[in-house]
């Protein structure tokens, strides 16, 4: 998996092998880009996700997500404006998740909705959550 942590607008890049995307120990079932969210040092940070899991499967996404996660009062946010959806958790790794359940959720309503049932931001909505993820079989 790439590696790219976002410390304001700027990325550091590591190349795609340098990260194993086979490691048993990954921590996020969100599927973030390496194995760890890097020490969470204050208000905010970026990080890219590069797949999901719900219950039952592991979807990887098109193109990374990017997540700003950062920290208001007792409670960790995980954020992609683009996509509309928020989570929360009481540490970076349960906000991730939280979000990776929203995105789901939000994935599979997309797909059962209609485009005749759709106006406004959620036709955008809509195109986006179409290509989100890559079908595997």
């Amino acid at each position: 998996m790439t590696y790219a942590t976002y410390h304001g607008h700027q990325a550091r890049d590591v190349a795609r092998e340098a990260v194993s995307a086979f490691a048993s120990s990954t921590h996020f079932p969100a599927g973030t880009a390496q194995e760890r969210i890097p020490e969470f040092g204050g208000q905010s940070l970026f990080a890219p996700i590069w797949s999901v899991t719900d219950r039952t499967k592991k979807r990887q996404v098109s193109k990374p997500i990017k997540v700003h996660i950062y920290f208001e009062g007792d409670v960790f946010f995980a954020e992609n404006e683009t996509l509309v959806v928020v989570g929360t958790g009481s540490s970076p790794t349960e906000a991730i998740d939280d979000l990776g359940r929203h995105i789901i959720h939000f994935y599979q309503y997309y797909k059962r909705l209609s485009w005749d049932k759709v106006t406004g931001d959620a036709l955008r909505l809509k195109k986006i959550y179409e290509t989100l993820f890559i079908e595997t079989r």
